[in-house]
């Protein structure tokens, strides 16, 4: 389980680092505050989801 745990934070990160390029390299205030925006939800989803995972482990102890 730990391995799929390990593949899905990765690939969180991988979006959140994706979505900061875009951000800073966007060519309109717009653009970088819908990364900006978007960026937050990934790290939002991000953080629920080790949360419930931690969770998990606690009541499995």
């Amino acid at each position: 389980m730990f391995q799929l745990d390990t593949f899905i934070i990765q690939g969180h990160q991988k979006v959140i680092d994706h979505y900061r390029w875009l951000r800073d390299t966007a060519g309109s205030e717009a653009e970088r505050e819908r990364f900006q925006r978007r960026m937050v939800e990934e790290y939002e989803a991000l953080k629920r989801y080790t949360e419930s995972r931690s969770d998990g482990t606690r009541r499995a102890a």
